[in-house]
């Protein structure tokens, strides 16, 4: 993953210049963010989630996140001010007696939110302040909801004491960075649709804006982040009135998405669906995705997805180590998931912030640590050192990012998994009486967004359809190279071959693989080659055409290695793996059809050296020559037993 790192200074004192950026523009530069759960939001910092400290920050913007979302909760003890005084459920709201000067925030709580705040901006992160928390619920939202015991009648004092503090503790929010940078922006309220109505959360959603807007200074225009009430997740904006839509040019609609529930918290008992990803599930997404984007488009306000994300792969807790008692999403599915609703985002034009909420929490993308200064995140150093729960992060930074298309690029394989065009620096043909065709398989890539699909209807003999890529002109006399690709087919006894063109003394020579059954689902397949001397080019080419059907490819690859070096790893694809180590990065790397689980390094002697988890690459720089061995085991709970020299 290429690290982009941002340096920028914010001053949150004084403001000498100023520049209007609209909702539209600031969602663009929102882009990809994460969360700050738990942390802020709980009665007390550390309760819930390790206390934030500085270098989470660096963290998330060093790794190319743009933006992060800071749930805060001024309810409780952090904001004075009695509303239970007043009658709930008789009188009417001419018995209030207070004002807004009842209301103090806690000096102590804004001033950790000021600094965690510009910790954020310092690093050049754009910022959500969210009003999040269990006290904003239980002191204000469940007022609202005639379910609960917290109910207050619309025209009782109480309501309006409730409303008057909700009030006055934004004020206090705004008037203390209102000349704080604009890529500070102020999220209203967190999920109130579970018990407020849409008229409701409407009338709050204006209160708020005009009370922010009357504060003042430089930020008079500071983008407002609203949401509706009434109905959750992504009809949540579609809720919002036209009314409040029109009533200011400077908000941005967010929603949160957690479906389907049975899998993204299958962690807790009563959910138990641990896999995720057929085509209608993907379908469902889409469809409610474009239903927001249709309002979105409709009503000129952009979008902000606020919150996603699944469970930890089967329920694993990292800051203690220990799986759930209830299973939870496997781990495939779960980076599947994540990749998929930003995907479902980026592409939209939305802009996200996962949910994440530390090492001590079911959903977990940074492993915050309760002390920077720590060398690792707990006592068992062989449990984990590292600060992301990786394949989620890459996930979510890769999906719906742009590839980079080149084909200046002078590589063996160019466009190897189709991202910049299926039909790009890919030539296909169908010769002679075979009758055969080349599209995007839009629904069926392994991964990203796009993949080769070829169906052929009649057949006539392997070299009658081929797709063939560019011709590579390096001297590679005496190397091997192993070229490789994931496929599948819709029926399993359909065939395909690989075959390398290459040119010789000035003459074309064709060198085709043995032949390769395909199954119904992606696997990953191999062929290695040996380039002889006076070889000017070669070409990589697939071939099809003995069989009907259709076919579906993604995810090349290939690898250069001295003919002498060939030991040094296990070329054949055995089980659905292999082993190698790469002579140019000095790490041993493994392919696989499942994702690994766990590796346990030995020396050939026997003696565990070092046990690694859901990797597929070691650095092996420091190890001394000599033959090593592997054992891999897959989440799907086979052993592999490799030997790797060194």
């Amino acid at each position: 993953m290429r690290k982009i790192i941002v340096f920028a200074i914010f001053l949150s004192i004084s403001i000498v210049s100023y520049s209007q950026t609209g909702p539209e523009e600031m969602v663009a530069q929102m882009g990809r963010g994460i969360n700050l759960g738990n942390v802020l939001s709980a009665p007390l910092e550390g309760n819930w989630a390790p206390a934030v400290y500085e270098q989470f920050f660096v963290d998330v913007a060093n790794e190319g996140f743009t933006n992060v979302r800071i749930p805060t909760d001024f309810f409780g003890t952090r904001t004075s001010g009695d509303t239970s005084i007043y009658a709930s459920n008789s009188g009417t709201s001419d018995n209030y007696s207070g004002s807004s000067t009842d209301y103090v925030i806690d000096a102590v709580y804004l001033d950790r939110v000021e600094e965690v705040v510009n910790w954020a901006l310092n690093a050049g992160l754009i910022v959500s302040l969210d009003f999040h928390g269990a006290t904003l619920k239980t002191e204000f939202i469940y007022t609202f909801d005639s379910n609960r015991a917290e109910y207050t009648a619309p025209t009782s004092a109480k309501r309006l004491a409730d409303t008057e503090k909700f009030k006055a503790i934004w004020i206090a929010i705004a008037n203390r960075f209102k000349n704080h940078s604009e890529n500070l922006l102020f999220e209203i309220i967190n999920e109130p649709y579970f018990h407020m109505s849409a008229t409701e959360v409407d009338a709050l959603n204006m209160t708020i804006i005009n009370s922010i807007r009357a504060t003042g200074g430089f930020y008079t225009t500071r983008n407002i982040i609203i949401t509706g009430g009434g109905a959750n997740s992504y009809m949540a904006p579609l809720q919002i009135s036209n009314a409040v839509v029109t009533s200011d040019n400077y908000l941005i609609a967010t929603f949160h998405y957690y479906q389907p529930f049975n899998f993204t918290s299958s962690s807790k008992q009563q959910y138990n669906v641990f896999n995720w990803g057929t085509e209608a599930e993907k379908a469902s997404i889409s469809t409610q995705f474009d239903e927001v984007l249709l309002w979105s488009n409709a009503n000129n306000i952009p979008v902000y997805v606020g919150e996603f994300g699944a469970d930890n792969e089967n329920g694993f807790l990292y800051n203690t180590g220990a799986y759930g008692m209830y299973g939870g999403p496997v781990s495939e599915a779960r980076v599947a998931y994540h990749a998929f609703i930003a995907e479902a985002a980026i592409s939209r034009g939305f802009s996200f912030s996962a949910w994440c909420a530390g090492n001590k929490s079911n959903k977990t993308i940074h492993k915050r640590r309760d002390n920077p200064n720590t060398i690792n995140y707990y006592s068992d150093a062989s449990v984990d050192t590292s600060i992301w729960v990786e394949d989620v992060k890459d996930a979510l930074l890769s999906a719906g990012a742009e590839p980079v298309c080149d084909n200046s690029i002078d590589t063996i394989i160019v466009n190897p998994n189709f991202e910049c065009g299926y039909n790009v620096d890919w030539i296909f043909s169908s010769l002679e009486t075979a009758n055969a065709t080349f599209s995007d398989a839009t629904t069926n890539a392994r991964s990203g967004a796009v993949a080769a699909e070829i169906e052929v209807t009649t057949a006539a003999g392997y070299n009658k359809v081929l797709l063939k890529n560019n011709a590579y002109t390096q001297d590679l006399t005496g190397k091997k190279i192993s070229i490789s690709c994931y496929a599948k087919a819709t029926n399993s006894n359909q065939r395909f071959k690989f075959r390398i063109k290459a040119v010789e003394n000035g003459s074309n020579r064709f060198v085709p693989s043995s032949t390769y059954n395909l199954t119904t689902v992606y696997e990953l397949y191999e062929y290695v080659y040996t380039v002889m001397e006076n070889t000017s080019s070669i070409e990589v080419q697939v071939m099809w055409g003995q069989d009907t059907g259709t076919y579906f490819f993604d995810d090349f690859d290939y690898l250069v290695e001295d003919s002498s070096i060939l030991s040094t790893r296990e070329s054949q694809m055995v089980n659905g793996m292999f082993v190698y180590l790469n002579e140019d990065t000095k790490h041993i790397q493994i392919r696989s059809n499942h994702q690994i689980e766990e590796i346990q390094l030995y020396s050939y002697t026997g003696n565990l050296l070092e046990t690694f988890f859901k990797t597929e690459k070691i650095d092996a720089s420091s190890y001394s020559k000599g033959m090593y061995i592997l054992v891999i085991r897959t989440v799907n709970g086979n052993k592999h037993v490799k030997k790797v020299i060194v």
